[in-house]
C-alpha cells in the first residue's frame, strides 16, 4: 500500500517540478520569438514581488516541518498511514510554496521582459525540490 503512495506522490511532485521548467521553457520561447515587452512597474513592487518569492523558497522547508509535527500532534496511534498522509501533505506544501516562487519570477520576468527573475527564482525553486525530494528513508521505510 505504501509503495504505490510513494509512487503518487512522486508522480504529483514531478508534474510540481515540471511546471517550473515549462514555465523556463514558454520563457525561453517568448525570448527568442522576441515577444517580450516590458511594462512599467514601480521598483517597490519588483522587489516586493522578489520578496515575496524569496521568502517562500526560504521558508518552504521551515513550513514543511510544522505541518508534520501539527499533524503529528494530533497523534497517529500507531498508523503507517495516518503518518504518510502527514508526510504527502508536508510535501505537497513545501513543494506548492516552491512553485509559487518559482511563478512569481515567471511573472516578473514577463512584466519586466528581464528572464533573469525567472531563472534565478525557478532554478532555486527546481535545486530545492530536487534536494527535498521525497523518499521512504525520510519515514524509515
Amino acid at each position: 500500500m505504501i509503495p504505490d503512495r510513494f509512487r503518487q506522490l512522486h508522480i504529483v511532485c514531478g508534474a510540481i517540478l515540471a511546471g517550473s521548467l515549462l514555465m523556463n521553457v514558454v520563457l525561453g520561447v517568448l525570448l527568442v520569438e522576441g515577444n517580450l515587452e516590458p511594462v512599467v512597474l514601480p521598483r517597490p513592487v519588483v522587489l516586493g514581488l522578489f520578496a515575496v518569492g524569496v521568502a517562500l523558497l526560504a521558508s518552504s522547508s521551515a513550513v514543511k516541518r510544522a505541518v508534520f509535527k501539527r499533524i503529528g500532534a494530533a497523534g497517529f496511534g500507531g498508523s503507517l498511514d495516518k503518518v504518510f498522509a502527514a508526510y504527502q501533505t508536508s510535501n505537497l506544501v513545501a513543494f506548492g510554496m516552491r512553485e509559487a516562487a518559482g511563478s512569481i519570477g515567471f511573472l516578473l520576468a514577463l512584466l519586466t521582459a528581464n528572464p533573469w527573475w525567472s531563472w534565478g527564482l525557478g532554478g532555486a525553486a527546481v535545486v530545492a525540490m530536487i534536494f527535498d525530494w521525497p523518499k521512504r528513508e525520510h519515514l524509515g521505510l
